[in-house]
């Protein structure tokens, strides 16, 4: 099995339509007609097309880094895959849009032969950041093949916070200080201290809905990965000090450094500070604001700001998670690290472009390509992201000139279908839109060269960009990408 090594390659079927495949996609030669080669393209689980190709495609003997953040609306959800082939999900959104992504690019999967997924990662516990991986499992009935997808998670890590319903057993609200968990104060602070690794180990009237959906899930799934990989589904909590929860990664030279949440100790016990919500002043981006010591304890910004983030590299190419961090994480992170351990290539911009973020903390980082995860769904998760300051931001902390920001919501396309009848209310009429194309982002990388690229609404038509960077972070953009139109019909 080879690789395609130009950029975008059109493949004509024998039927005369045609396909597109990018650069990492996996490509069988069947077979050299003059002008054109026969070819099958492979995704993860085996045999997904076959057409003719240029002969003057390029091909390569080695896979790619590849890092997917699909549209799941508001919320997080990116699928990265290793040039071995492991698979690791890093949150799921909250609807059903990351699992019709998966089952789209992993199917044929059963009961039997589930899609070994070596990690789940949630960064933090906000319903849109894992609630739609229930979805996952959901989608097992369905009467459809084409819309099921089984799995078997080896690891699942988390921050270790497990959200607690918004009023007790006595149908009283709970202050904020009592949503996330046990806590203790130390000094003027506040910390939660009832850390967990297994969520199973807070007793379910204390959990959340959507943490009761989520740990019954695992519970259906632990059968068939003891069935599958001869062990039980690996549940840990993540903070700055946790060692060798990415060793799995090691002998494809992919290294990994996480940074947070920052853990301290109270009472003998590993414990997350409770953080406070942020002044509504648009100068907090600059850091001339205080982002903390004023406000009320805030149980929302507590939760985000402790997101897992890491950073993850391969070659010369560098990855940076965020999760939901804000100003005041951020500003802790980038005051506890050297300016070196924070320089990425690739940002997986904060929580889905809020206007609270610290602009000296994506200066340290100098990404060339920022990806945001944003959709309007609802108008009950309308949240203005990307804010207009976040935008700006992220094109003045750029490295280089020209720098690349991808936003799902701004790569998503529609249909005007016009005045049709209200599937609620057959004697009311409204006028429509089809989502015709979802705003995924895609990088693939082979440790030095990268490419970056986004579909549109047209056929055929893409945003895309390739670049390369050096063992010391200098950044070089080629003019374009090298896209191969199909060979003639014959």
């Amino acid at each position: 099995m080879r690789f395609i090594d130009d950029d975008v390659v059109n493949l004509r079927r024998a039927d005369g339509s045609q396909g597109q495949y990018y650069w990492g996609d996996r490509c069988n030669v069947l077979s050299t007609d003059g002008s054109r080669m026969l070819v099958e393209i492979h995704g993860a689980r085996g045999k997904i097309d076959e057409g003719f190709i240029k002969t003057e495609t390029r091909l390569r003997d080695t896979g790619l880094l590849r890092l997917s953040m699909v549209d799941v609306q508001q919320g997080d959800g990116l699928i990265l895959e290793t040039p071995a082939g492991k698979v690791v999900f890093i949150d799921g959104g909250d609807n059903q849009l990351f699992a019709r992504h998966a089952n789209a690019r992993f199917p044929n999967t059963s009961e039997a032969d589930p899609l070994v997924v070596d990690l789940i990662l949630i960064t933090h516990g906000d319903a849109d950041h894992f609630e739609g991986l229930v979805e996952l499992r959901k989608s097992e009935t369905d009467s459809r093949e084409n819309k099921r997808i089984f799995i078997a998670p080896k690891r699942v890590y988390h921050n270790g916070i497990v959200k607690r319903p918004v009023e007790d057993s006595n149908q009283q609200r709970r202050k904020e200080v009592e949503l996330l968990g046990e806590t203790a104060a130390e000094g003027e602070g506040v910390f939660i201290v009832g850390l967990v690794d297994d969520q199973a180990a807070v007793p379910r009237a204390e959990r959340n809905r959507p943490f009761n959906k989520w740990v019954d899930t695992l519970a259906a799934w632990e059968g068939r990965v003891q069935a599958v990989t001869g062990s039980s589904i690996e549940r840990r909590r993540l903070d700055h000090l946790s060692a060798g929860a990415f060793d799995f990664l090691a002998d494809e030279a992919i290294g990994v450094d996480i940074l947070g949440p920052i853990v301290e100790t109270v009472g003998g016990k590993p414990a997350l500070r409770f953080l406070r919500a942020p002044p509504d002043d648009a100068n907090l981006m600059l850091g001339t604001v205080a982002a903390s010591g004023q406000g009320a304890f805030s149980a929302s910004h507590t939760i985000n700001g402790h997101s897992i983030n890491f950073r993850l590299r391969f070659g010369n190419v560098r990855f940076m998670f965020t999760g939901d961090m804000n100003q005041e994480s951020s500003q802790r992170l980038r005051e506890a690290m050297p300016s070196a351990a924070l320089r990425s290539e690739i940002l997986k911009a904060p929580h889905h472009g809020s206007a609270d973020f610290d602009m000296e903390f994506l200066k340290e980082i100098g990404a060339v390509v920022s990806l945001i995860s944003s959709g309007d769904e609802s108008e009950a998760k309308e949240y203005i992201h990307p804010r207009a300051t976040l935008m700006a931001a992220l094109g003045r902390a750029a490295r280089t000139t020209p720098a690349i920001i991808f936003c799902t919501e701004l790569a998503a396309f529609f249909k005007t279908l016009g005045y049709v009848t209200d599937p609620d209310d057959p004697n009311r009429r409204v006028f429509a839109f089809e989502r015709t194309n979802f705003g995924i982002s895609h990088v693939r990388t082979d440790g030095e060269r990268v490419l970056a690229f986004t579909h549109s609404g047209k056929r055929f038509m893409n945003e895309a960009y390739r670049f390369t960077v050096s063992p010391t972070g200098d950044v070089v953009f080629d003019k374009s990408v090298i896209k191969r139109s199909a060979p003639a019909a014959t």
